[in-house]
């Protein structure tokens, strides 16, 4: 008898860590997967914004460090226009870091954007969207992760696709 009663205390203690946080009005998944999208929402802004200021620092400090990895990588099309204008193979991807990309972005006007997508399991997230500039068009896809100090941006790719490359020939 006394084996069953302490099945049925360890059974109510179980149970009751996972029935008193929705009791006591605890956020469900959902709310906070909205809260992350809505986070990450407003680090795409800010950084938007920040770009539209030509502030290096506040775009440097939306990183998780300032070494953070960035790639390009050319689409098919692309590369065989630029490989040919260079008259030699030139490498598929353009590695670079958050620092020499931010001085970079801080010289060109803004890109216009569209299709914005975000998601997130609470702890790591993506946020990618379409971009169009004078010297080509594509995705950009940022990998990003939950810290002390809110969200950073841990890597992107983006593809390239140059005008060039558009009127080429199929």
């Amino acid at each position: 008898m006394a084996m069953k009663k302490r099945a049925c205390q360890a059974f109510a203690l179980i149970a009751g860590t996972f029935i008193v946080p929705y009791a006591m009005g605890a956020p469900s998944n959902a709310q906070h997967e909205s809260q992350d999208v809505a986070a990450l929402h407003t680090l795409w802004n800010n950084y938007q914004q920040a770009i539209a200021k030509k502030d290096a620092a506040a775009l440097l400090g939306m990183y998780v460090s300032e070494e953070a990895p960035i790639l390009g990588g050319f689409a098919p099309k692309s590369y065989a226009v630029v490989s040919a204008a260079n008259k030699q193979p030139v490498p598929r991807s353009l590695p670079t870091t958050a620092k020499q990309d931010v001085a970079g972005e801080i010289r060109m006007p803004p890109d216009q954007t569209e299709n914005l997508d975000i998601h997130s399991d609470g702890e790591v997230g993506s946020v990618s969207w379409d971009y169009k500039a004078k010297v080509g068009h594509g995705r950009i896809i940022w990998a990003t992760i939950h810290t002390n100090d809110g969200w950073k941006i841990a890597s992107v790719v983006y593809s390239i696709n140059v005008p060039a490359a558009d009127s080429a020939g199929s």
